[in-house]
């Protein structure tokens, strides 16, 4: 007897890509090719969804017993291997060897392929298949002692009746015209468990007749042995969870089973983080605040499946704004208006917020921005001599914010608006000379300031002394001065009983029988005040001392 030879590598490879086109080929012109999408996860597929409406029934005969649904081939006995072919995954199809064995299951077809749910047809998941119009062929282990089947059935292309031979080392078993839906529609579970003495399967096939633009794929194909029944293993989610967005959620996610069965999971934490392995997550972050739907599905790989949900409530973090400044270097009015920017980062845990900044310039001016990236910016416009302080409001959009203070202040002078002059005395009380704070006396004061044309700095002097308590303060340059609304606060440097290096600031309000002063004096390096007739209050023309006599007057230029 003459033989052909056997294929060489390269021929087979060539025969697998041609099987390959021949299929995607039919495919197509069959059907057009369903859009790939993101397959949410759901539980692992349990009798429930695996049932045919219509097929709930058992047939017993004196050899074996046949089964519609899942759950009760389950209860016939125990599974040993479950084959959902979801090893695979990346690709439409998967060419694979003849033989090829996997699950205790050798197929020894002509072609064996594997189906993806990405190629349409209605086909919801790995599946195999052979060329169209040809037999799925496949042999069992004897040593395996196979007495449970079951697989889940379905036809691409055209409905037509399904034959199914079932081998056993005793015989075989035919099942003519096994009404098998196309996978758009549904799928057809067929179960069997042999009851005769002695007798285990072989093998099986299933085949089509004269339907060559048909192919019949089967999923989920399960081998087991009749006896003691498989225990479902129990899933366990804990919660319900709460947490807050940015931080670090500890989960609780496991299952028990009484076989102590290899189990593996899937799971979905509600916010698109979607898996499957051997062990689930033992903590979550959340970008966002929200309500998460929680879901773990446990899976034996014998038939055994469980499924348990739960909720993590987790909570918006407000954004943190960090420390900003402003200079505080003068700014002279230029054609009626100076502006200032403003910027200063801030972070958020929660990843997905958006944020808005409001701007407070102090001078009744405010403005709202979008501010992307961790920071928040903007510019405040004065058109009034003044000094200014700034506040920033970072706000998230679910409600969360912060507020900041720059440090430093916006003085804005207007170099025309008239100079100052000032000479008198007030009471100092007890506790505004640091030298001798129990001491009270007459503080006298004399002080002249303007700016000269075309100068930023204003020139003068001012002097400030208190005889009892020794304490004698003279100007040695003014920084700045602002002139608006009836009062002057001159700002500049000097010494104190003639020496050190101390700065000073000045609130002078205009009026003859109404003139008041601030007097606030300190040192320049270490910050420690050195003299202030209104000790503990804020440094603002609302806390000032009234004239005991003299006079302050503000003039036009």
């Amino acid at each position: 007897m003459i033989t052909a030879p056997s294929p060489s590598p390269k021929r087979r490879v060539r025969e697998i890509r041609r099987h390959t086109a021949h299929v995607l080929l039919a495919i197509t012109a069959t059907f057009a090719l369903a859009a790939c999408g993101a397959d949410d996860i759901t539980a692992p597929r349990s009798a429930a969804a695996l049932t045919n409406a219509g097929h709930a029934s058992v047939v017993v005969t004196p050899n074996y017993s046949t089964f519609d649904t899942r759950s009760e081939l389950n209860a016939a006995g125990v599974v040993d291997q479950l084959s959902g072919f979801d090893e695979f995954t990346g690709n439409l199809v998967y060419p694979q060897s003849s033989p090829w064995t996997t699950h205790g299951v050798t197929y020894t077809s002509a072609f064996n392929i594997v189906l993806g749910p990405g190629v349409g047809l209605g086909v919801q998941s790995n599946s195999i298949s052979t060329d169209f119009g040809a037999p799925i062929s496949a042999t069992l282990a004897d040593a395996d002692g196979v007495t449970l089947l079951g697989v889940n059935v379905t036809l691409i292309g055209a409905k037509v009746p399904v034959g199914l031979v079932l081998f056993t080392n005793l015989g075989s078993y035919s099942f003519d015209n096994v009404d098998v839906p196309l996978a758009t529609t549904g799928r057809r579970f067929f179960g069997i468990a042999l009851s005769k003495p002695g007798e285990h399967l072989t093998g099986f096939r299933f085949s089509i007749g004269g339907a060559a633009g048909t192919a019949v794929l089967l999923d989920d194909v399960t081998l087991g042995h009749v006896g003691a029944v498989n225990a479902d293993p129990v899933a366990s989610v804990g919660g319900p969870y709460s947490g807050a967005e940015g931080s670090a959620v500890e989960l609780a996610l496991s299952a028990t089973d009484a076989d102590n069965d290899a189990l593996t999971y899937s799971w979905d934490l509600g916010d698109g983080t979607i898996g499957n392995g051997d062990a689930p997550p033992t903590s979550h972050v959340y970008a966002d605040n929200g309500e998460y739907a929680i879901m773990l599905a446990v899976d034996d790989g014998r038939g055994g499946v469980d499924t348990a949900r739960t909720t993590a409530t987790i909570s918006n973090v407000a954004p943190s704004l960090a420390s900003f400044s402003v200079s505080t270097t003068p700014r002279g009015l230029a054609n009626g208006t100076v502006t200032v920017p403003v910027s200063a980062t801030f972070t958020d845990p929660g990843t997905l917020d958006t944020h808005t900044a409001t701007l407070d310039c102090g001078s009744g001016f405010t403005a709202q921005s979008y501010a992307p990236d961790g920071k928040a910016s903007g510019e405040c416009s004065f058109s009034s001599p003044g000094v200014y302080s700034i506040q920033l409001t970072v706000r998230d959009d679910d409600g969360g914010s912060d507020t900041r203070l720059a440090s430093g202040q916006v003085v804005v002078y207007d170099a025309t608006a008239g100079w100052v002059t000032g000479g008198g005395w007030i009471a100092s009380p007890i506790g505004a000379n640091a030298i001798a704070p129990t001491t009270t006396g007459k503080l006298t004061f004399g002080f002249v300031a303007r700016y000269q044309s075309g100068s930023s700095v204003p020139t003068g002097n001012a002097e400030f002394k208190l005889n009892v308590g020794k304490f004698d303060f003279r100007s040695t340059s003014f920084d700045w001065m602002v002139v608006s609304d009836g009062s002057a606060l001159l700002h500049g440097r000097g010494t104190v009983n003639g020496a050190g290096d101390y700065e000073f600031a000045v609130i002078a309000i205009d009026g003859q029988a109404t003139g008041a002063i601030r007097i606030q004096i300190w040192n320049r390096v270490s910050g420690a005040i050195a003299y202030d007739n209104r000790p503990g209050e804020s440094l603002d023309d609302s806390a000032v001392t009234p004239l005991g006599g003299g006079s302050i007057q503000l003039h036009s230029h």
